[in-house]
């Protein structure tokens, strides 16, 4: 097997008899999700054990799966009875629960030559669910198919038509797939170590879910190929938001934020005034939509910096100081989103006001939280 793979003997080992800790009762857990009022995010305890935590944005813990190893991001599926949790780049689990009690489903382990890249999506009809993979042999990206209905078989597999796929989402028409690919080769042998950034060509790909085939392409401009496309949202519109991940010098100023809108030609890249772009130190771990689609918020864990931007105007409009801050996820409020912190604990911000404050909970503030947020219910 090759290096790093965890095998799925090992998983399903790794997973005997680590049922959810419910922390709610399961009645009252699975209110709070046909509620839409959970929210899940991977964490890690002070041990170093590492769970999928369940909580709302009042600062109740429902419960916690634990996890072999460090996740990344999850995909809820559209009736919101199964949640996939993808282990962090690269890695080879991803773990599958009901997002309603935390109840373990399945464990999955990739292919021996492919490694997952930490994200996911849904088909409308919540049957097959596609992950972002690095097929490091052949030097490309690919979306593996997985059947949801028949225990999570990889079915199939769809080029990603870039390097290095990372977030990937559904667009509104049910058949298209938005991926960011991030453009930087990687391999399982040589962990985190970034093998092609002199030619590395981030891209913002559409492809058609149902047979692979591009419907579009979007590079940034020449002078930006440092600039890693890395996450995305998705309004309702089908106008797509994206952040980026810089791999040049630390000290360079360069847009981290952009939208594209279905026929354009090239991205519409946010400039910002020093101090903003300076906040953001070159790193944004995740980027969110509120509800009302007016405002994208992005977060940057390097800078300690949750900022808001109002995404008609392209210009921020709020900036609040986590330290390690990056899981962000909508609230129901215009302008309302829930951060969470790495060093611990969670946070309400509301960009209209230029507010932001702490939840007060022991319970989460004992967490350290990771890269993303997301609803329990889809």
């Amino acid at each position: 097997m090759a290096p790093f793979a965890l095998s799925r003997r090992r998983l399903l080992g790794l997973a005997a008899g680590a049922a959810a800790a419910p922390l709610l009762s399961p009645r009252a857990a699975r209110a709070e999700t046909r509620s839409g009022r959970l929210y899940l995010s991977c964490c890690a305890a002070d041990d170093g054990q590492c769970f999928t935590g369940a909580f709302t944005a009042d600062g109740r813990l429902a419960y916690r799966v634990p996890l072999p190893e460090r996740g990344h991001s999850l995909a809820v599926s559209p009736d919101g009875s199964r949640a996939v949790q993808f282990s962090r780049r690269p890695g080879s689990f991803a773990v599958v629960f009901d997002p309603r009690d935390g109840r373990l489903v399945e464990t999955l382990a990739c292919r021996d030559d492919r490694r997952f890249n930490g994200h996911g999506a849904f088909a409308p009809d919540g049957r097959l669910v596609y992950l972002s993979e690095n097929d490091f042999v052949a030097e490309r990206g690919v979306l593996g198919v997985y059947d949801a209905r028949d225990g999570f078989r990889r079915v199939a597999e769809l080029p990603s038509h870039g390097i290095g796929p990372h977030e990937l989402r559904l667009m509104p028409d049910g058949t298209t797939l938005a991926v960011c690919n991030g453009g930087i080769q990687t391999r399982p042998d040589l962990p985190r170590i970034k093998l092609n950034i002199p030619t590395m060509e981030p891209s913002l790909a559409y492809l058609d879910r149902r047979d692979g085939r591009l419907l579009g392409k979007v590079h940034l401009p020449a002078e930006l190929h440092l600039a890693s496309i890395r996450h995305l949202a998705v309004r309702a519109d089908g106008l797509v938001a994206f952040a980026m991940q810089y791999q040049g010098p630390r000290g360079d100023l360069v847009p981290l934020v952009a939208t594209h809108a279905a026929g354009a030609r090239a991205p519409r890249l946010f400039e910002a005034p020093e101090a903003a772009l300076r906040a953001l130190e070159g790193y944004v771990g995740s980027a969110t939509l509120d509800a009302s689609g007016e405002f994208l918020a992005v977060s940057s864990p390097r800078g300690g910096a949750i900022q808001v931007w109002e995404v008609e105007s392209a210009r921020p409009v709020f900036t609040a100081a986590i330290a390690d801050g990056c899981g962000i996820a909508a609230t129901g409020a215009a302008g309302g989103f829930l951060a969470s912190s790495g060093v611990g604990g969670t946070f309400l911000l509301e960009a209209v006001a230029g507010r932001c404050r702490p939840v007060a909970s022991p319970a989460l503030e004992a967490l350290h939280w990771d890269h993303h947020i997301v609803p329990a219910a889809a």
